[in-house]
């Protein structure tokens, strides 16, 4: 049996999605929040997150760096992204058209002046434009709060944390500047918000969410 550890901080930021995985995939799995910046050289590339795979005995047995290499290791591992590489990459293309979002708003975090403007333009085309797809998306699978079939997903789980991290980002963010991505204004996903939270694999996160309170979305104020 193999042990995760998940090295991060300890915000949503880009592990939420990970977290839901780790989670619904019932393994074996631990956070540590390594020192920073001190512990960036010991990280295979400098950056988090990381995680590595131990098998039972405790010896190392892979590192992987990266979110999306992170994310869809483990959806593959445990059957949360199918098996047919058409049905997958349906799924891979909406993972990524939120990560491309969210890296946005990111950037615009950090950015000032000219490039700063721009951004918020970016930002208000791109989320009106993951509405549309995702709302078809939801629609097309009968708004029954999975985007493929009625079993939970890895782009579910990746929209729950997408959506979740807007909502609590704060008033320096770009969404409390837009206003575009507050789920409760969206019927199709305040559904699938509602069914990933009564995932009974779920239960485990969601408790530890009651008991500690939720994540900070970033460091920004």
């Amino acid at each position: 049996m193999s042990h995760y550890t998940l090295r991060y901080f300890n915000i949503q930021g880009l592990c939420e999605a990970l977290r839901l995985l780790l989670t619904a995939s019932g393994v074996d799995w631990t956070e540590e929040y390594p020192e920073w910046p001190r512990e960036k050289p010991n990280q295979p590339l400098g950056h988090l997150p990381v995680l590595v795979v131990s098998n039972a005995g405790g010896k190392g047995e892979l590192v992987l760096s990266e979110t999306l290499v992170i994310e869809r290791y483990i959806a593959r591992e445990y059957g949360l992204l199918p098996a047919d590489n058409l049905a997958a990459a349906r799924q891979e293309q909406l993972r990524d058209q939120l990560h491309d979002v969210w890296s946005t708003h990111m950037e615009y975090m950090h950015s000032t002046g000219e490039r700063s403007a721009e951004l918020v333009t970016k930002f208000e085309q791109d989320a009106e434009c993951l509405v549309g797809v995702h709302v078809a998306a939801l629609q097309r699978n009968g708004n029954n709060g999975h985007y493929f079939g009625d079993t939970l997903s890895y782009v579910d789980l990746a929209a729950y944390a997408f959506f979740t991290f807007f909502s609590n980002a704060g008033p320096r963010s770009l969404e409390a500047k837009i206003g575009l991505l507050d789920y409760t204004h969206i019927p199709e996903m305040s559904k699938l918000m509602a069914v990933v939270e009564a995932s009974r694999s779920l239960e485990p996160y969601f408790a530890a969410e009651k008991v500690n309170g939720a994540r900070l979305a970033t460091r920004f104020k």
